[in-house]
């Protein structure tokens, strides 16, 4: 105010009105360069396609060690996994023909274990955009499944973290799913780390160690895991 005071008081009304037209000027300017463009997700073809659409290979195997990885949440912000609990994380995503047939079943696990264990489907790579080439097939043409064909199920492949944020909320609304959903970061760090597959699953001990890794999600064998993992965290109390 004092800065103010003095200028109204010692400068011409057009000096002044010229430096103030400067300063937010130069505010506006500020603004403006410090925005960036939001991080582009990127794309890449899996690996799993050169092994014949075989996924066991790639990622972390049983044994290994989950490493710290990128999460988002539905509000756009950073998210980490809380450590030192059990943990199942799921792949998956909208157009996932095969996703979408397991969640009826990733929902009862949550809904069984949500008191005991950290339940999430990470929500990854479109496995079918109708806009452009599959991450699991080498060809540039989009790959329509007919199961998305028949429950008119398409979308494009999300560009940023954004568009992934809103196919997602589409997914949930639509769905109905209950687990909660995190987003793959835009380097793809799970999808990348844990396994380049669309509907694969981990199950974590409390000290980051993977029990139980599924290229592609099993129900069965998931909850025989768990069982075994929780009465184990019991005997050792």
């Amino acid at each position: 105010m004092l800065k103010v005071f003095f200028l109204q008081n010692h400068l011409p009304m057009n000096t002044l009105g010229n430096k103030f037209n400067i300063f937010w000027i130069g505010l506006i300017f500020s603004l403006a360069c410090s925005r960036t463009a939001p991080e582009p997700i990127e794309f890449s073809i899996s690996q799993g396609v050169l092994n014949n659409m075989d996924f066991t290979s790639l990622g972390i195997q049983t044994g290994q060690h989950l490493p710290e990885i990128l999460y988002y949440t539905l509000t756009g912000e950073k998210f980490e996994i809380e450590a030192n609990t059990t943990k199942l994380l799921i792949s998956g995503s909208y157009t996932c023909d095969i996703t979408r047939g397991n969640l009826q079943a990733i929902d009862w696990l949550y809904m069984k274990y949500k008191d005991e264990v950290d339940i999430y489907l990470v929500n990854t790579l479109e496995a079918h955009p109708h806009n452009s080439h599959s991450p699991y097939s080498m060809n540039e043409e989009p790959w329509l499944v007919k199961e998305n064909i028949a429950s008119a199920i398409a979308a494009e492949q999300p560009t940023t973290i954004e568009e992934r944020i809103d196919l997602a909320e589409k997914w949930i609304k639509e769905s109905g799913i209950q687990a909660p959903l995190i987003l793959d970061g835009p380097k793809n760090g799970f999808w990348n780390l844990v396994g380049q597959a669309p509907n694969m699953a981990i199950l974590v001990s409390t000290d980051g160690e993977v029990l139980l890794k599924q290229s592609w999600f099993e129900m069965e064998e998931m909850e025989e895991a768990i069982d075994i993992q929780l009465q184990q965290m019991k005997a050792d109390k």
